[in-house]
């Protein structure tokens, strides 16, 4: 969710000059063709952007508005000759799909799970409401009218939750994985495997994070194991993307699974 990113502040990261599209939506290359997006909507929410070959690209999650979607696409038309870009979306919140209708209006392809537009349409508004007192705090008044109006647009190619999806985009695999419930019931992780490169989303926690942030969707209970299959899964990856926060390593992943097991052993 958007507003847990005022709770997350800078870990291990080392990243080049950034690419500053506005005050709140700028990239932080994380290496040559891979940028990790930020949107400042209450905070900081990541997204990632991969140039898999030449014109193609994946974009995962997407900042939190249409607007802020817009910035990015309209630098990456500038900045490289008629880019192809897919979209993944990682879970049903709008810091992982605000922006789907205008990718969608562009003729972006949004991929998400089968489980996604279910949730959108049953759970959000009750998410929404979950939140509002958050957006009471006077540094966050001028996203609460934008977040209580925001329609969020499913992904229109969508894929069986349990089964994941594997894309091959020029030389990359793509794996998008469920490992179970987490931060939502739908949050996958994205794998770039040329790259040994993890977009863990808000399945996964910034170093500097101390809790698990927003849990009004999770289930706190698979969360713990969830994130620990990661481990087994990807044990090559080198670097680790967050939902928010800086990105890092596999500790990252170690640090969530212990911030949940501490959350679980607080409310017992």
């Amino acid at each position: 969710m958007a507003f847990v990113g005022l709770m997350m502040s800078a870990g291990w990261c080392v990243a080049g000059e950034p690419i500053v599209l506005s005050d709140e939506v700028q990239l932080r290359p994380i290496e040559p063709g891979a940028w990790m997006v930020v949107h400042r909507f209450a905070g900081g929410n990541n997204s990632l952007l991969v140039q898999c070959v030449e014109r193609r690209f994946v974009w995962v999650d997407t900042p939190c508005t249409e607007d802020a979607t817009r910035l990015v696409h309209e630098w990456l038309a500038r900045t490289f000759a008629d880019p192809n870009v897919i979209q993944i979306n990682t879970g049903f919140h709008n810091d992982n799909l605000g922006g789907n209708g205008y990718l969608l209006a562009q003729g972006v392809p949004c991929y998400g799970s089968d489980l996604t537009p279910r949730l959108i349409a049953e759970c959000w508004a009750e998410t929404v409401r979950k939140v509002l007192p958050y957006f009471e705090r006077p540094e966050n008044e001028k996203y609460r009218d934008i977040l209580v109006h925001q329609k969020l647009v499913a992904p229109n190619r969508l894929y069986p939750l349990a089964d994941g999806l594997m894309l091959k985009v020029g030389p990359e695999t793509v794996e998008v994985h469920f490992p179970g419930p987490s931060h939502t019931i739908d949050n996958v992780v994205v794998y770039f495997r040329n790259r040994r490169l993890l977009f863990g989303g808000c399945m996964v926690k910034a170093l500097a994070a101390r809790g698990p942030g927003f849990t009004g969707d999770a289930d706190m209970a698979a969360w713990p194991a969830s994130a620990h299959k990661l481990l087994a899964r990807y044990p090559d990856a080198r670097l680790v993307v967050p939902g928010h926060g800086a990105w890092g390593d596999l500790a990252l992943v170690r640090h969530t699974v212990e911030l949940c097991r501490q959350y679980n052993e607080r409310q017992r």
